[in-house]
Parts: structure tokens; C-alpha cells; sequence
């Protein structure tokens, strides 16, 4: 949370050894059991029994009727079920029994926002405002000190103080005071600090195992991070307390962000059915109504959030967030606009608006809040990483066109901007044709050399590894080929495939098939781009382990691991494939502008195709043929026990079993049976990418060979497959080198500029390439390239680009002579060149007034 020390989300957390854990999971209970003899009605508060709870605190009143316990549970089951205005009843009259409880008083800050006294809320605050002023007079026990601490961050004290003064002693006493985990963990979620968030609720469950308020905690640090920890989570809190409030509210979220909105209002059902009138549930559906274009139930829903506590910044936060998270940044922006109109200082509405203007591509106000956001709160996490971002984009290079603004780092624009900027404006040419789409307004495109950067510029936060490129519609979003090993003009051209799709459809599309068009339009540019049928996804073709067509962009939020991930791309793309073999392009187009229209994708789907039902009956059968067509008459099984291996050791069509033949072969060095089997097993032409390539194999097999022809096929399969085969391409391109074939020479050193353009060796070749071919102005073009990645035969490429400019520039010739001389001086070729080139033109005389 400190903001001189980023974080990324929360990787998994270890849990303590199973002997630690048992014996903190007896403790915690022995605590708890402890803590519900003290506070009766405890035990059913925590279980959800709302009702029982306040009716077990009233009868403990009876008795004592100073009981604070008493009194603190009543006030927060009534919180709880949303009767705010008994709650506030209640803790005015436990007030004048108990005017120095501490808690108590902030239960009744809390009771007077909920219930619409903003002005009693206010004196709270000033009461609770001499207690943190005078907490030398306070009772010395660590649950004084947390509600201490609750209490000066509620009146912004500085957050640092609080936790090293008030909260951290709660935290580390014997036994530890649940609050200091609840406190110091929320806290952490507000500034946006996933990772302490997770490592605090994880030791609060530790301690107090059968707390929901910990584990829904701990579930709401993986919202912006690994959703099956969410749910995991989520669950075990509505296992110890199934009306848990905020628990069912985190799996709404999720249902949202996963397309399930029948889920999600089941979900808020549930809420309400313990909270009625829950602002945020409210919030919620108001969020549902926006999505399914009803604006006027929308607003209802929104009111009713604000019915009773009119200045809640939070409910049109809320709204906008989901908003902005469904890439509705406008009506996003809009909401967090209504937020800080509430209140002005309400630090996550500023800083969710300066993302959203950041991500549609209004900078100067993006930016301007950002600054803001920071200067006010110095501990948000976000703030201070757009902010450090902003310093370090002053330092980008920006090519523009009238189509495209393009930031790049400085020492990278000058070797591959232009190549970028190229096939920006191809792939503009090409897909707003296909697509019926003139766009109006310039596409912004950062490309980051670091990839913290291009995290803080697309999550507001660094180290989120797995992404490649990100577009937001008219902002596009990349990491530079300096960090990945992946075909960066593929990234570029599936973003801007994003680009038309979310502008056509003014960003009303659900994501798997915003990213089955994507990869769809790769595969149409490059048969070496997107994704292939892999061994894996076959076998869950097959294995029926897909996701319905009406449910796929649950897959990308539910992968488990990155193989789970690019299957939900994998699937995205060929349910696209699907659609346009069956039911024609033009098909797909009206489905695009139905969406633009806010008519809801199955029913899109229905009007221009067919009923979902039929779609995802005849997709299945689709599927499982492209994925048994893979085999090509092989079996690709894997043996499971050793009966199995023997009876495919005596297949002759087991593709296994052959290959590893042949491997073995290779390893004894008996190339020739091991080429002698590889072409046996690939003439029915199976191409199968991965551990078990056999054109890889058979590559190396016809090196060992001496057979150049047999490699220069074999990988050049590889590469015609897989555009980001680099191992493949540099030894295609030596081949081409030692064959002196020139065009080859200029093929694969393009390919490889496509993967990774800050490498020496592909500029160098293209310069040779083109010097042969007798193409001057692209030899200049690679070699001034090559000389900015400062190569130690500088003197020699300044000659040969001399050479190149001779017939087309000779002044540029003559600077180029000058400067290998000034590398070294006594260069013959230069000397010679120099003199064969025509004088220079004489200087124009320079007049000097008297």
C-alpha cells in the first residue's frame, strides 16, 4: 500500500504448514468461542441469523442494560439487514449509557450515513475526532487501539501513522483483534493494494477461520486478479454465513464481468432478501439495466440506491466501474462525474474518471486528474503509477498520420516506427473496407518497452503478465517486442481488429467474440498468426470440455492457468469461423450492428443465424470434426498403463509411438531411419505445434544429413505455422545466407524484424539482401537502422550506404563517405568512393549587411 513501493495483483498465497494451520484453526475457534460467550447473539451474527442475533443481544440488554457487547452486535446485525434506522435508534441511546465506547461510536457514524443524517455522521466524526486527539487517555487494550485507528482514517489521517500506531498492534497482540485485519485489509483494497490486502485477510483467516467478513476480504483482493480465488473464497464465506452481504455481492460482480446477468440478478435477489434497499445491490442492477439499454430502469434503480443516503458517492462509482470494466468508458466517465459531483473528494471516482478519459484518449484532463489524485492522497497506489507513467511518457517519441498517433519509447521509434505505422495503415485499409467502418478520429497507440509501464497504462497497475496488447476502442495499448518473444505485428493487427469491432459496434460486444474477430482477422493476414489446433485443444474438442456459445467470456475470466486462457481465445476464434462458414460474413456484420444497436448477442446471434440452441448443437458437431481432422487418419492417443503402450507399439497409424521411433533413432545418431520414419509419419501432412513438433525433429534430422533442401522445407513449415517460431526463422535465414539466395535472405529477415526488430543480425541481412537485388532505397533504409543499434563495423555500413545513395543522393552519399572516414580514417574503399563522387556544391555566399 505504500506508494513508494508498488504492487501487482496478489500472486497465490501460501498457506501456513497443515500442523501451524490445525493448531491457529483451534485457537481461532477457542477465540471465537470465547468472544460469542462475550457477545451474545455473536455466534448467530456470524452465521447470517440477523433476527435471532438482535433478538439474543435485546435479551442480553435486559440484564445489563451498559452491555457495549450487547449493544455492538444489535447495531451490526440491524447494519447488516439494512433496518439502519433502528440501528441508529439503538446506538443513540447505547451512546448516553456508554458515551466512551469507542466502537460503538463508530457504529453510529456509520448508522447516520446509512440512514440519510449526514449531519449527525458529521458529529460523530467531531466526537470521534477528540478521542483520536486525546488517545493517551484511552484504555490501553489492543481493541482500543484498532477503533482508534478506524477512527482516524475515517478522519484522514495519514494512512502510514495509523497503521504503525493503532492498527498494527491489534493486529500482532495475543490473541489478535479480528478488526485490525478487517481495517488494515479494507484499507488496502481502498488504496489499491491487492497484494497487502490478500496477505492481511489471509493471516486474519488464519487466526479467525470461521469468519465470513475475513474470507469475503480475502475473496475481494482477487477482483482484479485470479477469479477462481474469488470464488473459492467467496464460497467459504457463504458457507459460515450464506446471507453474507458483501460475499453475494463479489459473485454478482463476477457474474457481471462473466456475462451471466440472469446470474447476477439471482445473486442480488439473495441480497435483498436480506438488505432490502442495499445500495450497492441497487447499484447493481442499475448496472444490468444499462447493459441491457433500459437507461430509464437504470435511473430508477439508481435512485432507489440513493432513496435514503443521498450524498453515497459510492453507488455511482460502483455504476461506472462495472460500466467502464464492460469498455463503456463514456457513460463510465459519465457516472464518476455524478460521484464526485456527491463528493468532491472522493479519491476512487477521481481516479476511475482519469483512467477512463486516459483509455478514451482525452489526455490532458486524463492526465490532469491523475496528478490530482495523487497530490490529494499520496497512498493510492494507482494515482502514484499514472502519475510516475505520466513523467516517463514525456520522454516517448510520437510519429503521427492523419489515422494514427503512435508513442513509442525513443530509442525504439527510430528502428521499427515506421514499420509499425505501416502496417497500421494496411491493416486500416483492409479491415474498415471489410467492415463498412471509416473511422473519425486518430487511434492512439502506446507501445512500451517496459512492461510495468504498459501495466500501470492499461490496469493502473504493474507486473500483470500474461497480455500482450489491450485495446479500449480508440486507444490501443501494447508491450514492445524488447519484453516478449511474441509476433508483435500479430499483436498490432489483432488490436486493431479490436479497434473496428469495438468502434462498430460502439463497444457493445461481449468479449469472446470481440477476441474470436480478432484472431479470426489474424489468421486472414498471416496463415503463421493466431492460434493453432494444438494436441490440448483437441482432446478437450473431443472431451466435451467447452464452454457454451451464449456463456464463452466466462472462460477468460475462469482460466485456471494460461493453457485455459488461450483455449478461450482458441474457441472464440473458431466459433467466428463457425459463424461466417455457415452463415456467411454478411451475417456476422448484421450481428455487429445489432450489438450496436443494444440488441443483446444470443438474440443478435438468433435474428441473423439461428436460435442459440441449434447454434450451440451445431457448433459442437463443428468443432469435433476440426478436431478429429487433426489426426489426419493418425491416432493421437496416449497410452495410460503399460497394456495400452504395447498394444499402440503395434499400430502402425500411432503417432506417438512413431515419433518417439524416430527419436529414438535420432539419438543413436542413425539419421537416416530417423528421417526414413519422420517422412512416413508426416505425408498424410499433420502439423501438430508443441513439445512433440516433428518437423522440428525432422529439421534437425536433415541438418545432421547434410540435406539443406530437407531442412530448409522442414522449417519452413514451422514458420509458415508459427509467427513467433524464431529458432525456426534465424536458421532459415543462415540457410539463405550460405545459399546466396537474396530474396530468401529478404523473406526470412522480414520474419524475423515481425518477432523481434531490435536485433542486429535481420537489418544486416536485409541490407545485404537489397544491395543484391538492386534496390537502393530499401538497402539505405535497413542500413540506417543497422546504425542505430550501434553494430562495430560502422565505417563499413556508412560505405555501403554511400554506395546505395551514389545515383540517388550523392550529398547524402558524400556525408555518409565522410563519416566512415571519420571511424576510420584510412579506409581505401571510402577514400575511393569519396573521389568518385562529383564535387560538392559550392556553398552559397552569405551577405553581410554593413
Amino acid at each position: 500500500m505504500v506508494a513508494g513501493n508498488p504492487t501487482s495483483s496478489p500472486p497465490p498465497l501460501p498457506f501456513a504448514g497443515r500442523g501451524l494451520r490445525a493448531a491457529l484453526g483451534l485457537i481461532g475457534a477457542v477465540l471465537l468461542a470465547v468472544a460469542a460467550q462475550a457477545q451474545p447473539g455473536w455466534a448467530e451474527f456470524q452465521r447470517g441469523d440477523y433476527p435471532e442475533a438482535i433478538q439474543a443481544a435485546r435479551a442480553a440488554r435486559a440484564d445489563d442494560a451498559g452491555s457495549e457487547a450487547a449493544w455492538r452486535v444489535e447495531a451490526e446485525a440491524l447494519l447488516a439487514s439494512g433496518r439502519a434506522e433502528e440501528a441508529h435508534q439503538a446506538l443513540e441511546q447505547a451512546l448516553r449509557l456508554a458515551p466512551s465506547s469507542l466502537r460503538l461510536r463508530l457504529l453510529a457514524e456509520e448508522a447516520a450515513r446509512s440512514s440519510g443524517r449526514p449531519e449527525e455522521a458529521e458529529a460523530q466524526r467531531a466526537q470521534l475526532g477528540a478521542w483520536v486527539t486525546r488517545r493517551s487517555r484511552a484504555s490501553q487494550a489492543p481493541a482500543s487501539f484498532v477503533a482508534l485507528g478506524e477512527a482516524a482514517l475515517l478522519l484522514g489521517v495519514e494512512p502510514r501513522l495509523v497503521l504503525e500506531n493503532f492498527l498494527r498492534r491489534g493486529r500482532e497482540s495475543t490473541p489478535p483483534v479480528r478488526e485490525a485485519f478487517l481495517a488494515i485489509g479494507r484499507l488496502a483494497l481502498e488504496k489499491g493494494d491487492p497484494a497487502l490486502a490478500s496477505r492481511t485477510f489471509e493471516q486474519g483467516v488464519q487466526a479467525f477461520p470461521e469468519d465470513p467478513a475475513l474470507w469475503s476480504g480475502l475473496a475481494a483482493s482477487f477482483l482484479d486478479g485470479d477469479r477462481t480465488k474469488l470464488v473459492e473464497y467467496a464460497g467459504r464465506a457463504l458457507t459460515l454465513n450464506p446471507r453474507h452481504p458483501p460475499a453475494l455481492l463479489l459473485l454478482a460482480e463476477h457474474r457481471i464481468d462473466a456475462e451471466d446477468y440472469a446470474g447476477a440478478a439471482e445473486q442480488l435477489d439473495q441480497i435483498e432478501a436480506v438488505f432490502p434497499g442495499h445500495p450497492e445491490a441497487l447499484a447493481l442492477r442499475a448496472v444490468l439495466a444499462y447493459l441491457r439499454a433500459d437507461v430509464p430502469e437504470a435511473a430508477r434503480q439508481r435512485g432507489l440506491a440513493l432513496a435514503v443516503w443521498r450524498d453515497n458517492p459510492r453507488v455511482d462509482h460502483l455504476i461506472g466501474r462495472k460500466l467502464s470494466q464492460k469498455y463503456r468508458f463514456t457513460e463510465g466517465a459519465v457516472a464518476q462525474r455524478r460521484a464526485l459531483e456527491i463528493d468532491p473528494e472522493f479519491g476512487p471516482a477521481r481516479i476511475q474518471l482519469a483512467q477512463d478519459l486516459l483509455r478514451l484518449g482525452r489526455e490532458d484532463e486524463g492526465w490532469a486528474l491523475a496528478t490530482a489524485a495523487q497530490a490529494a492522497d499520496a497512498y493510492d497506489i494507482t494515482a502514484f503509477n499514472l502519475s510516475n507513467l505520466r513523467e516517463r511518457l514525456d520522454d516517448f517519441t510520437v510519429l503521427e498520420t492523419p489515422r494514427f498517433r503512435l508513442r513509442m519509447g525513443a530509442a525504439e521509434a527510430p528502428i521499427y516506427g515506421e514499420r509499425a505505422l505501416a502496417l497500421l495503415e494496411r491493416a486500416y485499409a483492409e479491415l474498415s473496407v471489410k467492415y463498412g467502418l471509416e473511422l473519425t478520429e486518430p487511434v492512439v497507440v502506446d507501445v512500451f518497452p517496459d512492461p510495468r509501464d504498459f501495466a500501470v497504462r492499461t490496469f493502473g497497475m504493474p507486473d500483470r503478465p500474461g497480455f500482450l496488447g489491450v485495446c479500449f476502442g480508440q486507444v490501443v495499448t501494447i508491450n514492445s517486442p524488447a519484453s516478449s518473444r511474441a509476433n508483435w505485428e500479430a499483436v498490432l493487427w489483432h488490436e486493431f481488429a479490436h479497434v473496428i469491432t469495438l468502434s462498430l459496434t460502439r463497444n457493445r460486444m461481449p468479449r469472446w467474440l470481440s477476441e474470436g474477430i480478432s484472431v479470426h482477422e489474424e489468421r486472414c493476414e498471416h496463415g503463421a498468426w493466431g492460434h493453432l489446433m494444438t494436441e490440448s485443444y483437441r482432446e478437450r474438442i473431443l472431451a466435451g470440455r467447452m464452454q457454451p456459445i451464449g456463456a464463452m467470456s466466462a472462460a477468460f475470466l475462469q482460466a485456471s492457468d494460461g493453457e485455459d486462457l488461450q483455449f478461450a481465445y482458441f474457441q472464440s476464434a473458431m466459433v467466428v469461423e463457425f459463424l461466417i462458414e455457415r452463415h456467411g460474413f454478411p451475417a456476422l456484420r448484421a450481428v455487429l450492428a445489432a450489438l450496436r444497436d443494444d440488441v443483446p448477442v444470443n438474440d443478435a446471434l438468433a435474428r441473423h443465424c439461428a436460435p442459440m440452441a441449434e447454434l450451440d448443437a451445431a457448433f459442437v458437431e463443428y468443432a469435433r470434426g476440426e478436431a478429429a481432422a487433426l489426426g489426419a487418419g493418425l491416432d493421437l492417443s496416449r497410452p495410460e498403463n503399460p497394456i495400452a503402450s504395447a498394444i499402440a507399439d503395434l499400430n502402425p497409424r500411432h503417432f506417438h509411438t512413431r515419433l518417439e521411433r524416430a527419436r529414438a533413432a535420432a539419438e543413436r545418431s542413425d539419421w537416416a531411419g530417423a528421417k526414413s520414419g519422420l517422412d512416413a509419419l508426416l505425408a498424410s501432412g499433420l502439423y501438430l505445434p508443441g513439445p512433440d513438433n516433428a518437423h522440428r525433429l525432422l529439421a534437425r534430422v536433415n541438418r545432421e544429413l547434410g540435406d539443406a533442401p530437407g531442412e530448409r522445407a522442414a522449417l519452413a513449415t514451422v514458420a509458415g505455422r508459427e509467427g513467433d517460431a524464431l529458432d525456426a526463422v534465424t536458421r532459415l535465414l543462415e540457410l539463405a545466407e550460405a545459399a546466396n539466395d537474396a530474396d530468401a535472405r529478404a523473406l526470412w529477415a522480414d520474419r524475423w524484424l515481425a518477432i523481434n526488430p531490435l536485433a542486429a543480425a535481420p537489418w544486416r541481412a536485409l541490407l545485404g539482401a537489397h544491395e543484391t537485388l538492386a534496390a537502393p532505397s530499401a538497402a539505405v533504409a535497413a542500413g540506417r537502422v543497422l546504425l542505430r543499434l550501434d553494430p562495430p563495423d560502422r565505417a563499413a555500413i556508412h560505405t555501403r550506404l554511400a554506395r546505395q545513395l551514389r545515383p540517388l543522393d550523392p550529398e547524402a552519399a558524400r556525408r555518409h563517405v565522410l563519416l566512415a572516414l571519420a571511424e576510420a580514417p584510412r579506409s581505401r574503399a571510402a577514400h575511393a568512393l569519396l573521389a568518385a563522387l562529383p564535387p560538392a556544391a559550392p556553398a552559397a555566399p552569405v551577405s553581410v549587411s554593413p
